[in-house]
């Protein structure tokens, strides 16, 4: 049966912060934590006795996982798919050294355990975007150290197929990461990376009601707006079936990224969820759509060229449950002076209808 409703779990965590006491720059790769227990039916695949920023982080998110899943384990229903949600940056290690990024033999770890955390038969409903991953590769271009900012997305359960990737287009400040080498300003990696193939992992289908988009950051600029001309380019093409009128559901995993009207794409009726490490409140939201206009007042599309989609207020309604105990929290920068760290919490919202 296809699902009829969805709730969105965000998982407010900091992936970025700054100096309070006085100004200053804005400061990545927050420290990795303590190491939460082991959650049994959320394995994370790692070696033996490991401590590793990137295996810490996993435990971390396999716990949170599992605490949204048992508060909500008795009001969803089969026919309400669960969209778990962490802000962009949240795989990115504490080492200054190589620009708060991980080795690709660290990313392939992490890529690995992701695939296989999320298989146990409670976690079928779920759809899980679990924030960015930074990495590097020495390899991808001869003689050059390049950067990638990826998201992958899961789907639990078991039988549910592979973890499946994005890439962020165009890297941003907050990204920390020499500009002029990430895969998006890299001439030797963008014909790869702009396949079509790859491009279209954006948007998908969960069932035959339902449809997700995924956009990182920076995308979602209004000068940018990645997944709305994916969604125009796959309008245009007489050779795909993708043609609903938008997605149900666009997914924002972003650092320092405010909703743009302009390049929301969920279809009318359908919702934007967006979750942020790094912004002034809120740092999560879920926003439904009602339509879209030009700016002379005229109906639009969600793909058409500067259309401004119209939004409903957050519902406020959301259950706000705060995290607590040392290894579940992300810790601040150690040393002097005071950071901004916004409250860890999940915000879980009543299911809602699909479009």
């Amino acid at each position: 049966m296809p699902y009829t409703h969805f709730r969105y779990i965000a998982y407010e965590v900091p992936t970025a912060t700054n100096r309070t006491d006085i100004a200053g720059p804005t400061l990545a790769g927050l420290p990795p934590g303590g190491l939460c227990d082991a959650i049994p039916d959320i394995p994370v695949a790692g070696p033996r006795g490991t401590t590793a920023d990137w295996f810490v982080r996993l435990r971390r998110l396999a716990a949170v996982v599992h605490i949204a899943q048992m508060n909500v384990r008795d009001t969803d229903d089969p026919s309400t798919l669960k969209v778990f949600v962490a802000p962009e940056f949240y795989f990115r290690p504490a080492d200054p050294a190589t620009h708060h990024t991980y080795s690709t033999e660290e990313y392939l770890a992490t890529w690995d355990a992701l695939d296989r955390m999320f298989h146990a038969v409670r976690l079928k409903n779920w759809l899980i975007v679990p924030g960015s991953v930074l990495w590097h590769s020495d390899t991808m271009v001869q003689g050059r150290r390049t950067f990638y900012n990826s998201v992958w997305h899961m789907r639990g359960g078991v039988g549910t197929g592979e973890a499946r990737r994005i890439e962020k287009r165009l890297p941003s400040g907050l990204d920390g990461i020499p500009m002029a080498f990430a895969v998006g300003k890299t001439a030797e990696l963008q014909a790869a990376y702009a396949e079509k193939e790859l491009v279209r992992e954006r948007l998908f289908e969960v069932d035959a009601n339902t449809t997700v988009g995924v956009e990182i950051c920076l995308d979602h600029a209004a000068s940018v707006q990645v997944l709305k001309k994916t969604l125009a380019e796959r309008q245009g093409d007489p050779t795909d079936s993708w043609k609903r009128g938008g997605p149900s559901l666009h997914v924002l995993t972003a650092g320092g990224m405010p909703i743009v009207p302009g390049s929301v794409v969920a279809r009318p009726g359908g919702y934007l969820l967006r979750n942020d490490g790094y912004a002034d409140p809120p740092l999560s939201e879920l926003r439904k759509v009602t339509g879209y206009r030009l700016t002379s007042g005229a109906p639009a599309q969600a793909w058409t060229d500067k259309s401004i989609a119209t939004l409903e207020p957050d519902p406020a309604d959301a259950f706000e449950l705060p995290l607590r105990g040392d290894t579940l929290l992300v810790p601040g920068l150690p040393g002097p002076g005071t950071y901004d760290m916004p409250a860890q919490r999940l915000r879980i919202y009543p299911a809602k209808p699909l479009p």
